[in-house]
């Protein structure tokens, strides 16, 4: 007599497997990501070369580079108007130096303001890469006009100093005669270098 072994229990090759199976299964699964991956958008990009941005720190020096910030000398020698009188003219040369950090060009200019009617009465001329000669300020670029109102000049000097470079700047002062100040007379002069980064 046949013994009856039911279907649901009868043994499989054991190629066809569970194991199989589920190599079957999970290669489906790797497949249908696949799939998913290779459905995006096609993206494409340019590149402008040439362009460069660099940190710096921007340093205007006047003298001695001095590197102080705000820099102010409060005591300039070279050019003393104490005790001017009528027709009297005092000169001095000033360096202007650009020792910024880094790549960093700039353009300056020179402003003067002076108090009273005694800075009032003031004149000045100046002259870049200028030389004294004989009390008076020759040679270079004039700045501006030639013994004009100390008080309230404001011009541009240089639209380009480089990193490490300098300007000497001669700087003319007169009282004219008759200029009408009275004796004893007083003033505060100030000169200042504002600048500003080009590049």
């Amino acid at each position: 007599m046949t013994r009856h072994v039911p279907r649901h229990r009868l043994a499989r090759p054991g190629w066809f497997g569970r194991g199989r199976t589920r190599a079957l299964l999970s290669a489906g699964l790797l497949l249908g990501t696949g799939a998913v991956a290779t459905s995006a958008y096609w993206t494409d990009a340019a590149v402008a070369p040439g362009v460069t941005v660099r940190s710096g720190e921007l340093h205007i020096d006047l003298e001695d580079n001095q590197q102080t910030r705000p820099e102010t000398i409060t005591d300039w020698p070279d050019l003393n108007l104490t005790g001017m009188a009528d027709g009297d003219i005092r000169v001095a040369l000033m360096k202007v130096s650009n020792n910024s950090i880094g790549d960093a060009t700039l353009s300056y200019g020179l402003e003067a303001a002076a108090t009273n009617p005694l800075g009032a009465a003031l004149r000045v001329t100046v002259r870049q890469g200028g030389s004294i000669n004989a009390g008076a300020c020759v040679g270079g670029s004039l700045v501006g006009g030639t013994g004009v109102p100390l008080n309230g000049f404001d011009e541009v000097v240089s639209a380009h100093l480089g990193p490490g470079q300098s300007h000497d700047l001669c700087i003319q002062v007169r009282l004219p005669s008759p200029s009408g100040v009275p004796a004893n007379a007083t003033s505060a002069v100030t000169f200042t270098f504002p600048a500003r980064q080009e590049q």
